[in-house]
């Protein structure tokens, strides 16, 4: 056959012009070139990685005529039998086809002859893991002690079958799967000694595809070249590899990540006339999800990809949260070990897509109005009208609020430190958030003030009231949520008129519009100053650390809609820090968890069941309940 096959003919014949494993390179290197040689080598590894051609550099090595060292050269006889596989004393045998204890025998019987040609036998077993246990114990004595002229090298995919025995006999070296960005500048190499014309896009395709082994990859740029008549293109080499479709991933999964499923349905509509792989489809799913998690921890991560790719995976990064790509990236990988399952793959992708939109967490405001879902079900006949709306009015006063909190209360909790500052007054929380979050301020006002004072009777009874109507109708409102005049996103962006005092920083970091892990690093910091030019923050060196770009993009994001102007966040970093929120929400819950003991201990009931039946209270099974009472 006149035709070589791309990696036969650019197979590596020197140390120097291996791709990767270069931990192997350098250990075997150094023993070439100081004499520190092995009897017996085992190489490991997957396919494709370079098992056997490390195993023939080695070999013609040590047998070139210039000497033994890292670097043969490749003219002499030896070096030019090797490569020609014609070298009587390169001994290659494949353990797959002689397994059995009679070939083993039979090879070993002329172990002791020393070599014709060259300056070692190399006896290279490919495949050793198929040996039989008999053929093993036949080889483990010559194995643990050769002639001083016999090296032995073995190669296997699947190391955890060999005896311990047999291991403990040889130096292993573990070679690793090659990355794509690795197999992608090989190829480029190759193709441009072919003088073959190629597309950058397509050379990633085809690494990916190789999964870690450089042949794997040879041979389908082989097929490639084939398949394009001559040249590489994007197109051919989707075709061949059967990925169509996976360019339209990043779309289908914004489609997604805005809850819109008639556009996403479509987009898989148009994804089936394709007939593309839908197992591959989903594989797809999940590397653009892990890249798109990469890229919202450090934006570097997707440097190796193209720049199409990753102007799409910056785009998703903004628009799904870190609690969102995890639940899809767990989506997909049940969606992956179930499509099998499902009789038709299209209908279970489908349903995949779906169950992602479904389980998707809304957004801070967003709600769905009867409009959309009209707008989304655009065949769906409505048989009856639509159930009017209320209109609630929204027009609490600050002293309606103030006027339910007790006096007694208010002064028990600036006696007790848990109002560090007097001057700070209900009037000067915003209203918005006072008609929101009026019951748990004063459920914690009730708990402050039982703690501080905990010989007095409690204090359920001082709290016996009823809303006022305003109120109400401002708490129900907003557990209905707030129309804004951005249709598309449905997000609430009103100004809440908040004071950004470093004093109350406990309390209006909570009304920030952030949310998952940036809401709890800011809760570990404490504020310095806001203006609509730049807020200071102040926390420790480690919450410093993880607070990146991404963090403080949506930290200032978040005092744009209070300020007016998006600010420049600055973060310093000190040994010692007033109370954060954080802090602060931690030493409230400690007082309740106190108070719950006591009252718990103090309960007429519980002392008469103790005594009656002479039991123990668990005080950690104590907790205490979110209500009226802590008990």
């Amino acid at each position: 056959m006149s035709q070589q096959v791309l990696a036969r003919k650019w197979r590596p014949t020197k140390f120097e012009q291996l791709i990767g494993q270069e931990h192997v390179r350098r250990a075997l290197a150094h023993a070439l070139d100081t004499g520190r040689l092995h009897h017996a080598y085992l190489f490991s590894g997957t396919r494709g990685v370079g098992k056997t051609t490390i195993a023939r550099i080695l070999a013609r090595c040590l047998n070139c005529e210039e000497g033994v060292s890292s670097t043969a050269c490749g003219e002499c006889s030896n070096c030019v039998a090797i490569s020609e596989n014609r070298l009587v004393d390169l001994i290659e045998v494949d353990a797959a086809s002689r397994t059995k204890v009679d070939d083993t025998r039979e090879l070993l019987e002329n172990v002791s002859y020393a070599p014709s040609q060259g300056r070692y036998k190399v006896y290279l077993i490919d495949e050793v893991h198929m040996l039989t246990t008999h053929s093993f114990n036949a080889l483990l004595k010559t194995l643990e002690e050769p002639p001083e002229h016999v090296v032995f090298l073995l190669a296997t995919t699947d190391p955890q079958k060999l005896l311990p025995t047999v291991l403990s006999r040889c130096l292993q070296f573990h070679l690793r799967d090659l990355s794509p960005d690795l197999i992608e500048s090989h190829l480029e190499h190759v193709l441009a000694e072919e003088h073959i014309s190629f597309e950058s896009d397509a050379l990633w395709h085809l690494a990916k595809a190789g999964r870690g082994s450089v042949r794997d990859a040879m041979t389908l740029l082989d097929q490639a070249i084939s398949h394009g008549q001559g040249s590489i293109t994007t197109g051919n080499v989707i075709e061949m590899l059967g990925t169509q479709g996976v360019s339209e991933i990043p779309m289908l999964l914004s489609s997604i990540a805005k809850g819109n499923a008639v556009d996403a349905l479509q987009r898989i509509e148009e994804l089936s006339r394709e007939t593309p792989d839908w197992m591959a489809l989903v594989s797809s799913m999940q590397s653009v999800l892990h890249q798109v998690a990469v890229d919202q921890i450090n934006c570097r991560g997707i440097s190796h990809l193209s720049p199409d790719e990753q102007r799409a995976v910056r785009e998703l990064s903004s628009q799904m949260s870190p609690e969102f790509l995890q639940l899809a990236y767990q989506f997909c990988l049940n969606g992956y070990r179930d499509l099998p399952l499902a009789s038709d793959a299209r209908s279970a992708f489908e349903m995949l897509v779906l169950r992602m939109i479904s389980f998707r967490p809304a957004r801070a405001g967003e709600y769905i109005s009867e409009a959309e879902s009209s707008r989304s079900m655009p065949d769906a006949e409505s048989t009856s009208d639509p159930e009017p709306v209320p209109q609630i009015s929204a027009t609490a006063d600050t002293q309606d609020v103030e006027a339910l909190i007790p006096s007694s209360i208010t002064n028990n909790l600036v006696e007790s430190g848990s109002i560090r500052d007097p001057d700070i007054t209900v009037e000067s929380i915003p209203k918005q958030h006072v008609t929101e979050a009026v019951e748990s301020v004063i459920f914690e006002a009730q708990v402050a003030a039982e703690v501080s004072t905990p010989n007095i009777k409690p204090l359920v009874s001082d709290l016996s009231f009823e809303l006022s109507p305003q109120v109400m109708a401002d708490s129900a409102r907003s557990d209905e949520g707030y129309e804004t005049d951005d249709v598309e996103d449905n997000v609430v962006t009103h100004r809440l008129g908040l004071t950004f005092a470093p004093e109350a920083w406990i309390f209006e970091s909570q009304l920030l519009d952030l949310h998952g892990m940036t809401a709890s690093l800011v809760a570990q910091t404490i504020l310095v100053s806001a203006t609509p030019d730049e807020v200071i923050l102040a926390t420790n060196s480690r919450t410093e650390g993880l607070l990146n770009d991404m963090h403080r993009r949506r930290v200032a994001e978040a005092f744009e809609l209070q300020l007016g102007r998006l600010p420049r966040i600055v973060v310093e970093t000190r040994d010692e820090l007033a109370e954060t929120p954080e802090e602060y929400r931690l030493r409230l819950k400690e007082e309740r968890l106190a108070h719950a003991k006591h009252q718990f201990a103090e309960d007429p009931f519980v002392s008469a069941l103790t005594e009656r039946f002479d039991a123990t209270v668990r005080e950690e099974s104590i907790e205490p309940r979110d209500g009226g009472t802590h008990v």
